[in-house]
């Protein structure tokens, strides 16, 4: 009886064994992973890379704002344009959205930790799903969406351009480097509506009728060498267009952009099927 019985016992361990060995089941409960080795490590270090580069954003936007608003009063905010216009806000904003989605993402996948994954993954979901509205709407209605466009950057970032020290950087990068002027299908004469720069007879400044150096053709003295600031000085008093073109890009900088886009249409298609791949793919994953 006794040996009958371990007979019996003998045979379902091995049977046992045999099922764990066919199906490569884990030896013991701390073997075993909900996450497949490689989507958990190769998700850990895809969010490492942006939680670091949101700590930077919120580390540049943190000190930008305090250099800038250190001997100021605090910037007047009454709408959300407000807050997008004021670089330093915008870096912490969107450096804290970053910081706290990769955050997620590497201590869900490190610690396969579900509730931390799924949350993840609701985050990325309604990513991805602004990012089809926003695109859906500017591809049924391209030119509403690009009169909006234009008519609001071509308002408070001109308007603001001596009242924000990173305002006046990010815009003079942008002219510089797209060589444009102004952001509307005005072009240079956007200008205008900045009080520095407006032709209004009541306007004192000596910037009276110029545009920002960074919309010169020409930005250095061709004697000396040096940055010449009054290089677009009272080019908004020429009444011909292809005689300020001599001087300064006449173009408005939303066009010139469109055109490096429409330049660059496959490998900008690619980065957005790429980004779009991904974000369905490690949502589809994890809700799995």
């Amino acid at each position: 009886m006794v040996e009958s019985k371990s007979r019996r016992h003998r045979n379902g361990e091995r049977s046992h064994n045999l099922y764990r060995e066919h199906f490569r089941l884990p030896q013991n409960d701390d073997e075993f992973s909900f996450i497949s080795p490689c989507v958990k490590y190769s998700l850990f270090f895809f969010n490492l890379i942006f939680w670091l580069i949101g700590g930077s954003l919120i580390g540049l936007g943190i000190y930008s704002f305090l250099v800038e608003y250190s001997e100021t009063n605090l910037p007047k905010v009454q709408s959300i344009l407000d807050i997008v216009f004021h670089v330093s806000i915008t870096l912490i904003i969107v450096g804290i959205v970053v910081f706290s989605m990769s955050l997620f993402g590497c201590l869900g996948s490190l610690r396969e930790n579900l509730c931390l994954l799924k949350l993840y993954s609701l985050m990325l979901l309604l990513l991805f799903i602004g990012e089809i509205i926003l695109s859906s709407i500017a591809f049924m209605f391209p030119n509403s969406f690009s009169f909006a466009l234009k008519e609001k950057l071509s308002n408070d970032p001109i308007k603001k351009y001596r009242d924000d020290d990173n305002l006046k950087n990010l815009i003079d990068i942008m002219q510089t480097t797209f060589k444009c002027c102004g952001v509307s299908d005005k072009g240079y004469k956007d200008w205008s509506k900045n009080i520095y720069f407006n032709c209004s007879q009541s306007n004192p400044s000596p910037e009276k009728c110029a545009v920002p150096f960074s919309c010169c053709r020409n930005q250095r003295n061709f004697d000396s060498g040096l940055p010449n600031g009054m290089c677009g000085y009272n080019v908004q008093n020429i009444s011909s267009v292809v005689e300020v073109n001599k001087y300064v890009y006449t173009r408005g900088c939303i066009e010139a952009i469109t055109e490096v886009f429409e330049r660059n249409m496959n490998l900008v298609a690619m980065v957005c099927l790429g980004s779009a791949v991904i974000q369905v793919q490690y949502s589809s994953i994890l809700f799995a």
